[in-house]
């Protein structure tokens, strides 16, 4: 059974939330549909020993779609579904990653070796890493401490970042 948290804050205050309004920012069309009222209903009184065996999570659900759909994704592991974040450093937000981590700001900053971010930015950017999040945590810090180390407004901060971009 779905934790009731997950049912009550999780679902529909994050991920179906964030799923709609990305969806409807690209105008597509995306519809949930195991999260049917009456189906996740029925699945609520199915006893979980009917649906989980042997660890194998969704154990009935699967069963009834053998033959339906392949094995091989009746029997992959979960994963999410998350922007290619990477893939606009390297591309539409590169100008912003290399102003915002640039020798000027992170020296003035004084935080951080530049030399080592520049080589991360190169590594993800060559494809030799994935330093998606690594370089989205400086990003986010850079962002943070011009607001609240600089003490520069939100709308001075994001006015800036919009040229960069641009």
């Amino acid at each position: 059974m779905i934790p009731l948290p997950m049912l009550t804050t999780q679902l529909p205050d994050d991920l179906l939330l964030l799923t709609d309004k990305m969806s409807m920012a690209v105008s597509l069309e995306c519809r949930v549909p195991l999260l049917d009222h009456e189906l996740v209903e029925l699945a609520a009184q199915i006893p979980e020993s009917i649906k989980v065996r042997g660890g194998r999570l969704k154990h009935t659900m699967k069963a009834a779609l053998k033959g339906v759909l392949p094995q091989d994704i009746l029997d992959r592991k979960k994963r999410g579904f998350g922007t290619p974040m990477g893939a606009w450093l390297k591309g539409d937000l590169s100008p912003l990653l290399h102003d915002l981590l640039s020798e000027r700001s992170v020296r003035t900053r004084g935080l951080f070796r530049y030399p080592e971010i520049a080589s991360l930015i190169s590594a993800h950017e060559h494809n030799r890493i994935d330093g998606t999040d690594r370089l989205l945590a400086l990003l986010n810090f850079e962002i943070w401490a011009r607001m609240y180390l600089d003490a520069r407004g939100a709308s001075d901060v994001t006015d800036e970042m919009k040229v960069m971009a641009a």
